[in-house]
This record gives structure tokens, sequence and C-alpha cells, in this order.
């Protein structure tokens, strides 16, 4: 739908001015960002046409008028229901670490004004995370929260073990590396990767990492060339975190 169409009467009766409008029309089609505006009882009031972090969704005129309820998982939804909330009643911007389908996002939920000056609405912009966001949110004058329910998508699936050699996967270190740090023949950890590839359909070591980054196993600042084999600390058996993302 046009730009100039989707804005009018989200901030009142009348369309918002042409400069604001092509604004908008850019936050929505330019950013690679999800879009959408919820009042604080998770009704979805607007949602960019293009969506890359919501699903299952066929379109966007699909959820006008639906609830959160109804696009996630209860959990997820009533996490952000209870952010929205309270972005509504203190004024103040929230940035939301999660991760949906197994990707790590970063969702901002602002307080949308109405002309009146009341707070009944928020926008809400998300994307998938990019190495400079821990930056932003460490110099933005917002709270940061780290999602307590996440969609683990095709990491679901995985052991803990094979979580924890896909997030070493991830920073760079080698078979033989991973082997002397877990305490495991390369052979075993050859087998761990093996099982990966399949059942994350990766071909490569390569695409093992960018999954494992995605997902928030391991920060994208964390990474590193491969390195030879080291032993390291005893293994507690348990997966790394992934620093400022979500725990998966």
């Amino acid at each position: 739908m046009p730009a100039s169409a989707s804005i009018s009467g989200l901030a009142g009766t009348n369309p918002l001015p042409n400069d604001l409008a092509e604004v908008w029309h850019c936050l929505n089609t330019d950013s690679g960002a999800d879009v959408a505006i919820c009042s604080a009882d998770g009704r979805i009031h607007f949602i960019s046409s293009v969506l890359s972090w919501w699903a299952p969704i066929r379109a966007s005129d699909d959820l006008i008028g639906k609830n959160l309820l109804e696009v996630f998982p209860r959990p997820i939804a009533e996490e952000r229901i209870t952010l929205i909330k309270r972005v509504i009643e203190t004024g103040k911007p929230v940035m939301l670490h999660a991760a949906w389908k197994g990707i790590r996002t970063r969702t901002v939920i602002r307080p949308l004004r109405s002309p009146a000056g009341t707070i009944d609405r928020v926008l809400i912009v998300g994307r998938g995370t990019v190495p400079s966001d821990e930056t932003r949110a460490a110099q933005a004058d917002f709270e940061v929260v780290q999602a307590q329910h996440v969609d683990k998508g095709q990491l679901a699936h995985l052991t803990a073990r094979e979580l924890e050699i896909l997030a070493l996967i991830g920073q760079g270190l080698t078979t033989a590396a991973i082997a002397d740090r877990l305490y495991r023949s390369r052979k075993t950890i050859e087998a761990h990767r093996l099982s990966l590839g399949i059942k994350l359909k990766a071909r490569n070591r390569v695409d093992l990492a960018r999954i494992a980054v995605q997902s928030g196993l391991v920060a994208p600042s964390e990474t590193t060339t491969p390195e030879r084999s080291r032993r390291g600390p005893r293994s507690s058996g348990r997966s790394p975190g992934p620093g400022a993302g979500p725990k998966l």
C-alpha cells in the first residue's frame, strides 16, 4: 500500500506531512527492518509489508487487528506485551535482544505519542543483529533487555554437546583444538561436526560458523581465525554463552 495511506491516522486523524511520510516510507522499505505499531494489549495496528523476522506470516494485511498472541508462541508474545506496556507506562524505549527461528534479533520498542501528548501505542523496529549493536546499545538512552523466551529454530534439535561444539566452531577453533578443549578424540569431534552439518544443512565449517554467530551462540566480536590445537580448561559440558546475545 502507498506510504501516505499506510501511515494516515496512525498519530491522529490527519496524514503526516510529505517529508515525514517519506521518512516513514524509507523506514519501511530501505532499512531492512520489520516495522510495526502496537497498542498496550498487543494489538497490531500497522506492520510493514516486507517481513523477515516475524513468522509464520503470509502477508502484512493478514495481521492488522490481530494480537501478538495470535502471531507468536504464548510465552514469547506475553514477554513482548509486557515490554510494550512498560514502554507505554514509562515513556522510555527498550531494546530487546532475542532470537527468532534460531537467529539473533534486535528489536527496539519506542513510545508513540499522539497529538494530545498521550502514549497508547508503541513503534516496534526489529531486525537481525550486527556487530555494531553492542556499541550502539551502550551509547543509547534506553534499557537493554535479554529475552527469556526465544525460538531456537533448527538449533532446537541439537544436543547440549552439539551446541557446545557449534559455538566453538563459531569461535574459529579447529577440530584438533576443540578435541583438546573438550578432552575428546578428533574422530569424536569430527563425527559431531558431520552430524551438525546434516542437521543444520551446512555445507562446511564456514556455514556452521555463520550459524553459530547468527544464533547468538557466539558474538561476532568473539570470532577468530582457526587456531592451532591448544589444551584449555576442562569443559563444564555447558554451551558457551553468547555474550550480550540471547541464551539459546
